[in-house]
């Protein structure tokens, strides 16, 4: 019986950061937030992959979801607004994220940028 045993997989994952448990009206208000944010971001620069990613943001379930959608959003605001200003929102909307997912995608998402 291997009850209350560490496995790899659950040491790895824990070694990430718990995963966070972010359910209920504000969890879900803050994630519609981003979720406007993200989409008010993108719709004011026309990009030939702007609607695929609308969409992909859009049918996010989640806020984990929304997380996995900034890079694209970078890459969609770059070519119009430069490497600077996206990386700008990027920081601006990842500071939303907090709370909604595992603290070691946070500390790795913000580990690169020293102000």
């Amino acid at each position: 019986m291997r009850y209350g045993k560490p496995t790899l997989r659950n040491s790895f994952f824990g070694w990430l950061g718990a995963a966070v448990q972010a359910v209920g009206p504000d969890a879900n208000e803050r994630t519609m937030h981003i979720r406007k944010r993200m989409l008010d971001e993108l719709l004011t620069e026309p990009s030939a992959g702007a609607s695929r990613l609308t969409r992909r943001i859009l049918g996010a379930p989640d806020a984990q979801t929304l997380w996995y959608c900034r890079g694209e959003l970078m890459q969609a605001l770059c070519p119009f607004r430069g490497e600077a200003a996206a990386m700008a929102v990027l920081a601006e909307l990842t500071r939303l994220f907090d709370g909604l997912v595992p603290a070691g995608m946070m500390k790795a998402a913000t580990a690169g940028r020293r102000h």
